[in-house]
């Protein structure tokens, strides 16, 4: 009886679970792009009790499952949009149609803003952080970063868990900079329209293998139709006197988005450092030189960035975009002085740049009635940039008297072209099953002509040495599949990436061909447990390539003096990282995170003493691998209905193991524990919330880079935001690094190693901005980059951060 009656409620148990039933779909606007977070709600019309809720997911997918039959109703709303709602009769699982939401078409003529406190949400891969109509949106994008919860930036140096390998897009599209290009377009690009900040930590596999972590910068979603615009201008006083200046302009109708953007900026930035070597022959110090320097760097630059988006009917889009960052003027004057034992040299360093970097993408993307899509996107980079610098060394003897005289110059031409195809596919198959795939192709086109020139009987001689061609080409195929499904409580997303690179680079000096081909498999997995809505869990895991940027394999020097320079090294290897991560979620708003990223063959600059010539090479060298581990905690949340904080602790350990070239090739160890605190605040004040602030203090203790030991550091800044005349002007106030703690320190100290230098940036400045919004304010802009491509990512000027 027993057995029948356990029998009998297993069977009911199944006839139970076998009537409840799925409901799934998509939501899309008119030009069927997604609708990400829109809210969506599902009510029994039998019994009004039984009600969900839930919103689309960055895809604009959503899901209701274990409901019983019967009819429900249906309703999707998102701001800006009309509301939609349908009614349903459910008897089976459903797959419904894709729901369009229509534009809220009303007369916004008046502006009319409300300001609101930045948002932090915790997904299994990522962190979103959201900041539309904050006061953070009135400074640059490089502002907005730097307040970005996991993002680390220090000196314009940007990480994220400790490593600075980062892939950087604009609404999910590439840029295409590194370095000082980097900086100048993130600093001069105004956030009026940012809406949030994806910092991705474990990058699905549709994303570029290049990267350890991605930086995805999200615009505003376009609204309604009709005109808007904004100019604006911020003054910057650090040592020295820095301007920008720009426009936007956003023009949309049913079919048609254009968008412009154009901005101006000149600046002139200090940097200053002191060093000390010790010259070591046998254990014992034979040699000591001091020097200082004193550098300053003008520029004046222009970024402009054009997207035209045309809707041919209800089912194809085509895009095109432009981005042109232009640097046609960048000079560098250093003035060195350099003490030795028994003699002196001061050395004066002119450095003239220029650089052009164009970027085209043509884009389509087709969705089908069931909501999948198909997506094309074809790209082209020129990249110009040249260099002509002028060194002149007077020396010295030990009374102070003149000996002689150093002069030589040099020119470097490095022109790259990049070519690039990508198709993808994404679509929901049963179960709540989504499959993206795709494949790429890229090729790569980099040549470097240096040129080097010193001073024989008052006439100029060409160095055959340090002169000669580059010729780099490299040629990558990739494809990759991802699959993601999600339950009631546990959601689970898993990617393959295969990329193959063919490359070869030829010397012209030497005749030598360093030539690479390798297949690499990258694999990734994130893993969501909610237990309830107090406590969740997460588990990712993985694997990501860095490959070199073209000019640190360029072999020729960038002098500094005479008895120091940078040079390239040919025969670097790619990085390949493996980065696993737990984390926990108390309430939403408490993070716990332990991960360990293991590294083989990273890439770090050594700074390599030359006892015999008594010179400092700064040289990019593959170390032999990188270990670090560590345990961070994060929080976002309001203190009271004015105040709201974000604190972040990460207590980590480092260990870089390198080869020591100059001292017998053994292998040494560098290593450290480590913290960094980051403590956040954010106030808004008046009725009408129209004055915002924020105070951040940053602290990072001793750190390690290769070889190399850093100092701590400290950085407090301030942010004021007042909105006038409903919000048609906003001005706004930025001190930055108010007690100048962020200089710092770096020494090398290792068996025959031993030099150090101090670093001053030129980090403390104050900065005042205006801005001006006309025509419809309610638009929002479809500003994007150009689809994601890692080559350009490497594109870098040599010496440009040295």
């Amino acid at each position: 009886m027993n057995i029948k009656l356990s029998w009998l409620i297993f069977l009911c148990t199944l006839v139970c679970f076998s009537q409840e039933k799925q409901v799934s779909g998509y939501v899309q606007d008119i030009q069927h792009l997604p609708v990400a977070y829109a809210n969506i709600l599902i009510t029994n019309t039998e019994d009004a009790s039984k009600i969900k809720g839930t919103t689309s997911n960055e895809n604009g997918y959503f899901t209701f499952n274990h409901l019983d039959a019967g009819t429900y109703h249906l309703q999707v709303s998102f701001m800006g949009y009309a509301s939609y709602s349908e009614t349903i009769q459910l008897q089976d699982n459903t797959n419904l149609k894709p729901i369009v939401l229509q534009e809220a078409l009303e007369t916004l003529d008046a502006v009319n803003i409300t300001a609101k406190r930045p948002t932090l949400k915790k997904q299994s891969d990522r962190l979103v952080f959201n900041i539309e109509q904050t006061s953070l949106t009135e400074g640059s994008v490089m502002d907005v970063l730097k307040s970005t919860p996991g993002i680390l930036i220090m000196n314009d140096e940007i990480s994220v868990k400790n490593s600075s390998n980062i892939i950087y897009l604009i609404n999910d599209k590439r840029v295409y900079l590194t370095g000082e290009d980097l900086q100048q377009l993130l600093s001069g690009t105004n956030a009026t329209y940012v809406q949030s900040v994806e910092v991705i930590t474990n990058p699905p596999a549709k994303y570029d293998a290049e990267g350890a972590a991605v930086i995805n910068i999200k615009m505003s979603k376009n609204l309604i139709t009709g005109y808007n615009g904004s100019v604006y201008a911020n003054y910057t006083q650090g040592i020295y006197p820095r301007f920008n200046a720009g426009m936007s302009h956003f023009y949309k109708t049913d079919k048609l988005n254009v968008f412009a953007n154009y901005s101006y900026g000149e600046s002139k930035v200090n940097r200053y450092n002191s060093g000390a070597v010790n010259f070591i022959e046998n254990d014992a110090i034979v040699g000591r030189w001091e020097d200082e320097i004193d550098r300053n760097t003008k520029s004046k630059s222009h970024n402009a960035i054009a997207n035209l988006d045309y809707a041919i009917n209800d089912a194809n889009v085509v895009s095109l975009s432009v981005n042109a960052n232009m640097t046609p003027y960048w000079k560098r004057e250093a003035n060195m002085k350099t003490e030795a034992i028994d003699s002196s040299f001061t050395s004066v360093n002119n450095t003239d740049d220029t650089t052009t970097n164009l970027a085209f993408n043509v884009d389509y993307v087709n969705t089908s009635e069931t909501g999948n899509t198909f997506s094309v996107n074809l790209h082209h980079t020129n990249y110009d940039y040249d260099r002509y610098q002028d060194i002149n060394s007077t020396y010295f003897d030990s009374n102070n008297e003149f000996t002689r005289e150093n002069l030589f110059n040099s020119t470097s031409l490095q022109r790259t072209l990049i070519y690039s195809g990508q198709a993808d596919y994404n679509m929901t198959i049963a179960e709540d099953i989504a499959l993206e795939t795709g494949v790429k192709i890229s090729v790569i086109d980099s040549n470097s002509d240096v040129e080097q020139f010193y001073q024989e009987d008052f006439d100029f001689v060409e160095d055959d040495t340090n002169s000669g061609i580059f010729n780099y080409n490299e040629m990558n195929y990739a494809a990759y599949v991802n699959l993601s499904k999600s339950w009631d409580t546990w959601s689970l997303s898993a990617g393959l990436r295969g990329e193959y690179t063919d490359a070869e680079g030829d010397i012209s000096t030497t005749n030598q061909k360093n030539k690479f081909d390798y297949f690499k498999l990258f694999p990734t997995v994130n893993i969501g447990h909610d237990f309830n809505e107090n406590h969740s869990l997460g588990l990712s895991y993985g694997k990501r390539i860095e490959r070199p940027t073209y000019a640190s394999l360029n072999p020729f020097k960038y002098y500094f003096n005479d008895y120091s320079y940078l040079q390239g090294n040919p025969n670097l290897q790619p990085t390949i990282s493996h980065l696993t991560t737990l984390s926990y979620t108390l309430k939403g708003t408490y993070t716990f995170e332990l991960y360990y990223r293991y590294e083989s063959d990273p890439t770090s600059e050594l700074v390599i003493q030359e006892n015999n010539s008594n010179q400092l090479v700064y040289l990019p060298t593959n170390l032999e691998k990188s270990i670090d581990y560590g345990f961070d905690f994060m929080t976002y949340k309001p203190i009271t209905d004015f105040w709201s904080v974000y604190f972040i602790n990460s207590i980590f350990h480092e260990t870089s193991y390198f080869k020591a070239i100059e001292s017998g090739n053994t292998t040494e160890t560098n290593e450290t524990w480590a913290l960094y605190t980051n403590f956040m605040n954010f106030f808004t004040f008046l009725e009408d919330q129209s004055l915002n602030a924020e105070i951040s203090v940053l602290y990072m203790s001793p750190m390690i880079n290769g070889s190399a030991d850093i100092s701590s550091r400290t950085q407090v800044d301030l942010g004021v935001k007042k909105s006038f005349n409903n919000g048609k002007w906003v001005a706004s106030l930025k001190a930055s690094d108010i007690f100048r703690t962020t200089d710092f320190t770096v020494k090398n100290k290792y068996l025959n190693q031993d030099n150090k230098y101090y670093s001053r940036f030129d980090n403390q400045w104050i900065r005042v901005g205006l801005r001006f919004n006309f025509g419809n304010t309610k638009l929002t802009t479809n500003e994007k980059e150009e689809k994601e491509l890692n080559e350009r990512d490497r594109l870098t000027s040599e010496g440009a951060n040295n």
